[in-house]
């Protein structure tokens, strides 16, 4: 018999009667740390530190019987605080079209998956060096997912402070930079290149645009602008000191 426990937020996702204490199992013969703790619906995106009998372990590690396991939550990421650091680029399932476009709306690289198998999307995200997000533990036990995070809020912008405050987003955040609708980047705008696209009140009232270089959408600061823009705000008030 082995006995396992989970530390901090980890319990958020193991079954009831298994919270907070340790507990024994058996564990399938040549199985790794990786194949024990996600049996108990773990994801190893969201482990840090394990610990058998006292020495850290890596999740390649055989498990022994009689083996005594502790297993840490993946610690809130240190944002690089140097200027030419590459912002982080994110991949949401097709469950967070919300959160995709609110990530967006901060200026980040923001992918919304479509409903392709899991082992798809897990290559997307591997091979474009992208953070997986999603509510789908499955696809997060998938081998070729590197980093992700299982996003435990339901509503949006909840999502969006766990999100932001889970991967120390607030330094590299450029609200109002990418299109939310297809992600790709905003530049500024002459009402000359876009007034044909413009409402004629917008036209004869607005004078700052911004133009997305990919589906060709226009924005202008109105009363939608305005709404998103208390949105950041209330994000941004929660920088750390």
């Amino acid at each position: 018999m082995t006995l396992i426990r989970f530390h901090g937020e980890l319990n958020d996702l193991i079954p009831r009667p298994m919270k907070h204490r340790a507990f024994g199992f058996r564990s399938a013969e040549h199985a790794t740390l990786k194949h024990a703790i996600e049996a108990f619906g773990v994801p190893h995106t969201e482990v840090g530190r394990v610990l058998a009998d006292g020495a850290e372990a890596g999740l390649e590690h055989a498990v022994a019987p009689g083996e005594a396991i502790e297993v840490f939550p993946a610690l809130p990421w240190v944002p690089d605080v140097r200027s030419d650091a590459e912002a982080p680029a994110f991949l949401a399932d097709a469950h967070l079209g919300g959160l995709a476009r609110r990530l967006r709306l901060l200026g980040f690289d923001t992918l919304l998956a479509d409903d392709s198998p899991d082992h798809l999307l897990a290559a997307l995200a591997d091979d474009d060096g992208r953070i997986l997000l999603s509510r789908d533990r499955e696809l997060l036990k998938h081998r070729r997912v590197a980093r992700g995070r299982y996003v435990r809020a339901s509503r949006t912008d909840e999502q969006l402070r766990e999100v932001v405050r889970h991967f120390g987003l607030w330094r590299s955040a450029r609200p109002f930079s990418r299109c939310l609708a297809c992600n790709a980047p905003l530049r500024a705008a002459r009402r000359t290149e876009v007034l044909d696209r413009l409402p004629p009140d917008v036209a004869a009232t607005r004078a700052a645009f911004t133009l997305c270089g990919g589906c060709g959408r226009v924005y202008w600061p109105g009363s939608h602008w305005r709404r998103l823009r208390a949105v950041v705000a209330s994000i941004m008030a929660e920088v750390p000191p």
